[in-house]
Parts: C-alpha cells; sequence; structure tokens
C-alpha cells in the first residue's frame, strides 16, 4: 500500500485564520452547488414540487383551490347548468383534496417549464386518471403496480389491465385539466396563462407568475446559503461564549450551539455553566485522517467489497440470466426471485453507500493536514454532536477507524500497553469478558494480529470476522507499530469504553435500586462484568424451553443470545413500547435466519409475523420484570407528562450540567394527502397546521426518555471537565462511550467513575420530580401518582467498580 498520506501529514504546515476562511467560503460554495445540482435534476426531471419551495407551494396551492372544487363538485353532483359541467365527471369520482392535490402537484412539477395550456391540461388529467383508476385498484393490483421497476409506458400497460381500468375520453380529460389549470391560476396566483405569440399560430402558455418565480428565487439563494457542505475545521473552533455565538470563524454561517431552541438556551445561561465549558473543550482536541486505515478502506471500496459496514461501491451484483434454460424452467424462475432481492437491496442500500461515499470523500480532502478540528453541536437535553457529518468521531466503524488524535501520547508501562490490548479485544467482540481474558486473548493472537498490521490483505480472513472490523484493523496496525517501536511509542489510536446500558444505569442510580445497579456494574463484583442482557435473554430461553407451544421451538431453532435482548433492553428506558421489540425482533429473526439457514426458514414464511408478536411479548415481559423500579418510574413521568400535556404547560427541569432542559412538543395536526400514483409515501403532501395548545400523547412519552438523555449529556459534561483538568489532552465521546489514548485512559476512566457518583451524591430524583410538580397546576396534583420510593444503593462504591465502563 502507498505510503503518501504518512509523508503529507510530516510535511504539512499550521494551518492559519486565513486558511479557515477560505475553506468556509469553499463551504458555502460547495452547498449551493449541491443546491443547484439538486434544483437543475429536479427541473430536468419534472419534480419540482419535490423541492423546499415546492413543497411549500403545494400545500399553499392545495388549501386555495381545494374550497371552490368542493363547490364545482356540488353543482355538477345536483345536474346544474355550467360550462362544460357534462364533460367534469372525472371531478366527482375521487375526495376534492386528492384531486387537488394531484393537479397543483402536476403544475409545480411544470412551472419552469413554459408548457403549453394543452399539454399541461393533458398531464393534469392523466395523473388524474391514474390516481382514479389506482384508486379502484384491488390490493394484489395495486402492488403489481408498485413493484413495477421498468418505464412509464408498461406501468400504464399495467394499468390497462386492472379489472375495474376504464377509458375517459379526451374532451373529458381535456376539460378537467383546463379547469383545473384555470381554477389553480385564479384562485393561487402561482402560475398565469398568457398568450405566447412565439408559436405559429399563437399559444397559451402556462408560466409562473412574476410574484412567484420572485418568491422562488428569494427561496433558493436563501437555501444556498443556509446550507453549506459542513466540513472540520483547519484551526481551533471559536470558544462559545453564549449558544449564540462560537465555533465556525465567518460570521455569514448559519450557526449556533444548539440544532433548536438556542434563543432560549442563551436567554438563561450567562455562559459559564458545565455544558459550555465542555463544548469548547471538546473542540480543542485536534485529529488527523488515519492515512494507512484510508489506504486499506479505499482499496476495498474500489474492489467492491462489502467488509462490515463498508458497503459494496456499486452495489451488490446481480448473476447473468440463465440464458440456456427454457423461459418455464425453475431455475429461471428462482434467478427471478433472487435478481429481484438484489435489486431491492441495493434500492434500499443507496444513500447509505452515497454517505460512505463521502465520508471517503472528507477523509482523503484532510488527508495530508497535520490537525483538524470539529465544531460541536447540542441537542435541546444537552447531548453533544459534532456538527461535521460523514466523517467524524461518533461515526459508523469505518469512520472511526479513520481518525486518529493529532497529538498522540507514549505508552510508558505495561498498564498503558493494556488498555491498548483491551481496546482490540473490544473490538473483536470480547467486551463481556474480563480485563484479564482480553487481554490474555490479544497475547495469544499477537503473532496473527501483528501479521496482519504489516499486511492485512494476506490475513483478510483474520480480521474480517471481528465485530467491528475496520476499527480491529486499525488497532492490529497500531499493535504492531507498538510492538516493533517498544515503550515510548506515541500512540494517537482513540481506544474507548462503554458505559453498561447507560439509561438503567441512570434509573438505578436515580431510584438507588440496588438490584438494578448491581446489572449494570454500578457496584464492584469479583466475578467479572454484570450482562443484563445475558441475563434478560437466560430468562427469555428458560420461558422458551419450558414451553409447549410450537412457536418457542421455531425460535430456540434460531438459537437465541444476548444480540437479540440487547437492542430491546438498550432502549427499555427510552420507552420502547411492544411494537419496537417487534421490530427489533424481526429483524434479528431476518438476519438469523440468513447467517444459519440461508433464509430458508420459518421468519420467511406465512405466519411469521405472529410469531414474531408472540416473542415481542415474551422479551417486553422479561425484560420489564428485571428492571420493574424504572418501569414503575417511566410510568410516573408519562403521567406526569400527560398531565402537563392536557394543561398545556410545557415542562423545564435543570440538569446537572447547568442547562436549563425545556420540553415543549406544540399540537401540531399533520395533514397527509397520499397519492397511489406516486408509488412512495415519502412523496405525500403534508402540511402540518398547528392547533393552540400542547401535544398530551408526545408530552407524556417523551419525558422520561428526555430525562435519561439530559443525565447521560450531563455526566458526559462533567466527566470532559474533570477529565481534562486533570491532565487528558485527547477526548472524544458518543453519548456514553469515551475515547483517549492508552496512556490517558486510567485517568479518563478515574473522571468518568468520580462524575457519575458526584452527580447522584445528591438525592437528584426528588430534586427533578419537585421541579416538574411545581410546574404541574395545583388543582391538577391529586391526579399524579405517588412518587416511586428509593433504595439503598451506595452510588460511591461506583468509583470502585471496575466494569462501570467497560
Amino acid at each position: 500500500m502507498s505510503t503518501a498520506f504518512f509523508g503529507q501529514q510530516a510535511g504539512s504546515q499550521p494551518r492559519s485564520t486565513e486558511d479557515q476562511l477560505a475553506l468556509e467560503a469553499e463551504m458555502v460554495s460547495l452547498g449551493g452547488d449541491r443546491v443547484d445540482l439538486l434544483t437543475n435534476k429536479q427541473r430536468q426531471y419534472r419534480m419540482q414540487s419535490l423541492s423546499k419551495w415546492g413543497e411549500h407551494l403545494t400545500a399553499f396551492g392545495v388549501e386555495r383551490v381545494v374550497t371552490h372544487l368542493r363547490t364545482i363538485r356540488r353543482r355538477i353532483e345536483r345536474g346544474k347548468a355550467g360550462r362544460n359541467f357534462a364533460l367534469l365527471t372525472p371531478l366527482t369520482l375521487l375526495p376534492p383534496q386528492v384531486t387537488a392535490a394531484a393537479a397543483v402537484r402536476t403544475v409545480i412539477d411544470s412551472i419552469s417549464c413554459n408548457d403549453t395550456l394543452h399539454y399541461v391540461a393533458m398531464d393534469v388529467a392523466e395523473k388524474l386518471w391514474i390516481e382514479t383508476m389506482l384508486r379502484r385498484a384491488s390490493k394484489r393490483e395495486l402492488y403489481s403496480y408498485k413493484r413495477v421497476r421498468s418505464t412509464k409506458r408498461q406501468r400504464m400497460a399495467s394499468i390497462m389491465r386492472m379489472k375495474n381500468t376504464e377509458i375517459w375520453d379526451a374532451k373529458q380529460r381535456m376539460a378537467s385539466g383546463v379547469l383545473l389549470v384555470e381554477m389553480i391560476a385564479r384562485e393561487s396566483g402561482m402560475i398565469e396563462i398568457v398568450l405566447d405569440r412565439s408559436y405559429k399560430p399563437a399559444r397559451r402558455v402556462v408560466k409562473a407568475s412574476d410574484e412567484c418565480m420572485r418568491w422562488i428565487s428569494d427561496v433558493t439563494e436563501q437555501q444556498r446559503l443556509m446550507t453549506p457542505n459542513w466540513l472540520p475545521m483547519l484551526v481551533q473552533p471559536r470558544p462559545w461564549s453564549t449558544p449564540l455565538d462560537g465555533g465556525y470563524l465567518s460570521a455569514d454561517l448559519p450557526v449556533t450551539l444548539f440544532k433548536s431552541g438556542a434563543d432560549v438556551v442563551a436567554a438563561h445561561s450567562d455562559g459559564t455553566e458545565p455544558f459550555m465549558t465542555a463544548a469548547n473543550l471538546h473542540q480543542t482536541v485536534g485529529w488527523k485522517v488515519n492515512g494507512w486505515m484510508l489506504d486499506q478502506i479505499t482499496h476495498a471500496y474500489d474492489s467492491n467489497l462489502e467488509v462490515g459496514c463498508l458497503l459494496p461501491r456499486n452495489g451488490w451484483p446481480v448473476p447473468p440470466f440463465p440464458k440456456h434454460l427454457d423461459p418455464d424452467d425453475e431455475g429461471v424462475l428462482k434467478w427471478r426471485k433472487k435478481a429481484r432481492r438484489i435489486h431491492e437491496k441495493n434500492d434500499k442500500t443507496r444513500n447509505a453507500r452515497v454517505a460512505q461515499a463521502k465520508c471517503l470523500w472528507v477523509a482523503r480532502r484532510f488527508a495530508s493536514e497535520r490537525a483538524i478540528y470539529f465544531p460541536m453541536s447540542l441537542d435541546f437535553r444537552g447531548r453533544y454532536y459534532y456538527r461535521p457529518p460523514h466523517l467524524n468521531p461518533q461515526g459508523n466503524d469505518v469512520s472511526r477507524s479513520l481518525l486518529l488524535f493529532a497529538e498522540g501520547t507514549p505508552i510508558s508501562s505495561e498498564d498503558e500497553a493494556d488498555w491498548l490490548r483491551i481496546h482490540g479485544a473490544n473490538m473483536w467482540g470480547l467486551s463481556k469478558q474480563d480485563f484479564r481474558a482480553r487481554i490474555d486473548w490479544v497475547h495469544e493472537n499477537q503473532l496473527q494480529i501483528e501479521a496482519v498490521g504489516r499486511d492485512p490483505w494476506q490475513h483478510a480472513e483474520f480480521w474480517m470476522r471481528a465485530d467491528k472490523p475496520w476499527q480491529f484493523l486499525s488497532f492490529c496496525r497500531a499493535y504492531q507499530q507498538f510492538n516493533h517501536q517498544g515503550y515510548g511509542y506515541v500512540c494517537d489510536l482513540p481506544v474507548m469504553l462503554d458505559c453498561t446500558c447507560s439509561g438503567i444505569q441512570h434509573y438505578s442510580a436515580l431510584l438507588r435500586n440496588e438490584e438494578m445497579g448491581a446489572l449494570v456494574n454500578l457496584t464492584r463484583s469479583e466475578d467479572g462484568p454484570a450482562d443484563i442482557y445475558r441475563t434478560v435473554i437466560e430468562k427469555v430461553l428458560a420461558v422458551l424451553r419450558s414451553s409447549d407451544d410450537p412457536i418457542a421451538s421455531d425460535w430456540l431453532l434460531l438459537q437465541p443470545d444476548r444480540t437479540l435482548a440487547k437492542p430491546c433492553v438498550m432502549t427499555l428506558p427510552y420507552s420502547a413500547t411492544r411494537s419496537a421489540f417487534y421490530f427489533y425482533a424481526f429483524n434479528w429473526a431476518l438476519d438469523r435466519s440468513e447467517e444459519l439457514f440461508n433464509s430458508k426458514c420459518w421468519v420467511n414464511l406465512p405466519g411469521a409475523i405472529k410469531r414474531v408478536h408472540w416473542m415481542a411479548r415474551i422479551l417486553h415481559e422479561q425484560a420489564t420484570s428485571l428492571v420493574q423500579p424504572a418501569a414503575e418510574a417511566m410510568e410516573w413521568f408519562r403521567a406526569v407528562g400527560r398531565i402537563a400535556g392536557k394543561a398545556d404547560v410545557p415542562l423545564r427541569w435543570r440538569s446537572p450540567s447547568g442547562l436549563l432542559v425545556n420540553q415543549m412538543y406544540p399540537n401540531t395536526r399533520e395533514k397527509r394527502i397520499r397519492l397511489n400514483y406516486l408509488s412512495d409515501v415519502r412523496l405525500d403532501i403534508r402540511c402540518q397546521v398547528e392547533d393552540l395548545g400542547l401535544d398530551t400523547k408526545r408530552m407524556g412519552n417523551a419525558l422520561s426518555p428526555n430525562v435519561v438523555h439530559s443525565l447521560d449529556s450531563s455526566h458526559m459534561t462533567l466527566a470532559t471537565i474533570h477529565a481534562m483538568t486533570h491532565g487528558v489532552r485527547n477526548l472524544g465521546g458518543i453519548h456514553d462511550c469515551f475515547a483517549t489514548t492508552p496512556a490517558e485512559m486510567s485517568q479518563l476512566r478515574d473522571s468518568v467513575r468520580a462524575t457519575f457518583a458526584q452527580i447522584y451524591s445528591d438525592d437528584l430524583f426528588c430534586r427533578i420530580t419537585d421541579e416538574l410538580l411545581q410546574q404541574i397546576p395545583p388543582d391538577l396534583l391529586p391526579s399524579v401518582p405517588t412518587r416511586p420510593t428509593l433504595g439503598r444503593l451506595d452510588l460511591s462504591q461506583v468509583q470502585q467498580s471496575d466494569y462501570f465502563i467497560t
């Protein structure tokens, strides 16, 4: 592999403010180019109604047209006299809002083309006819239509084969289309019909009104300026003095510290709160692109390989058609089914493959920089995010493997080297074993690890088996270099430790519950790390083995393990319902059946939905019974949120990080008009209408997860400040996951444990619940359930827990 990247990094010079300002100008230019490219593509393919301005114009036009369309419909249905009423029966076959939506969307799609009135009217009528026929189709016919992947002519042929299809004559089409176009022009003012004398003879054309064009131009220009292509910085970001001022150097960039609600936070912040301090500290950490890993990933990417989360660059290839077989042969049918699955898989992963191409583009763009920096962003709960997307320390396995700390620290002892080994074992998939077993595993496999670090593609069968293959490969390179150089090796590889099911950890500490705390390593254990996911799946397996239901045998056939329980238990503290458990179980069963039986299993046969629901119920029951105190607390928060929603009272509480969290979900009623001919629910017409008051359901369901998120973000805040004031220079984080160099991990681990104990040294549960109850109107307080009782867990034990982060 090439070593050019290392030479570029070593020879590059520190960047100046002028370099950064030039980069930010490039960001704005790239964002504008992206907007222009999308705009031109939408114009070319007549999809302008899908643009930002197109969505607003469509919703506006539908609101203006639908009332007048209802009036005409009533007159036609009553047999009243009117111009061309006898030809307008197609307007009575669909609900008026659907007719208006199809017409307005079609007109917006041609708004920049200056098409003739005849062409636009016939296009509107055609869309109306297609929608009408699809509304009459059976479920099977509609399913077949939406699966057609070919040309417009083939889709129209599919409609013509439907049982209830009828043909409208040309006069009906023209009369209906012209009436709708004229109504849109008259009632909305978006378009106008003018006589164009450049045609011989002169023709009437449909074009956007001057006022509409000015509005579109203004919106597009604003969009070009407001959607820069966010990139890492070449110099340290400006410190945040307020939530409204900091980050990138240019004052023209539309950036605030918070994704939303920055004005509210700024009004209740003086700039010295811990959440501001931690954001500024994170921004001072320098990173750089791992040139060696970029070479390896580029090799796999250019070779169209699938490795871990790296998807094939060009998608999965479709096998050649078996020309040697007769068209009716069973082998041809198997080929068609396989080809269809591959096409569907390629379609579903298109966005993911585009995102990974962008990630690699950013890595190449900054490969020669000695240091890059990531401006921070927070959500309203205080959770930290790196603003530049695609390549950042919070990305997927590929993204994380491509980043190193700009200023590494030397490994000078065996204890520090062990943190590197533990990280490697974690990336392999041994994070639930004790530390000694992980270290021993690396020693036992040292020869293979070093061989991978020297030549990964000669030993690909080894490292590709890891849970996180790309980060494991990055570890192999660092470990090979360490063994080659010995003590004093300056290691810049981020090594990570992750909290154990942090949602349950926070609930255990809030409620001071000893039983739950022991399940998530809040207490010291001599028997290795506790694994709540394994505990849950063992209870589930006990139910399956003792059940006489044949469904139990079907699930045992898939060999359930902790990976089935993990997403369910992880999301339970965030108000995950049994429906969420169903989707987790179904996706797990699909993957496991593919792994064990090549999808030839009950998961792909009729009756699978019933079996998955059966398992979802058992998973929910067993997980909830194990963390019953947390479930009761979640229900209490849910009840308080519902009461506040009914009373139209926003809820606020001050998190331990000093952030005033403001939960306010307006009661927005989304009006959706679904058009079948678009064959994609994402392209429905949606317009949100805000009602007075709050959304009671969302206020209730969101309170518990928002409280927990505000606590784990506070933990990240205080741990960052504690660690970096005690000598840690390199630090990254993903909510409840902490990264630093091996030489600094001992201090970071101590800081994480100490600050968790500090947060819960007082009765935090009573403080937060008191704040919430003070905002409930007095006359509604009797309807609030009794608060959960607290246990006697001593949170100071966390500081001696070896596996609090593991």
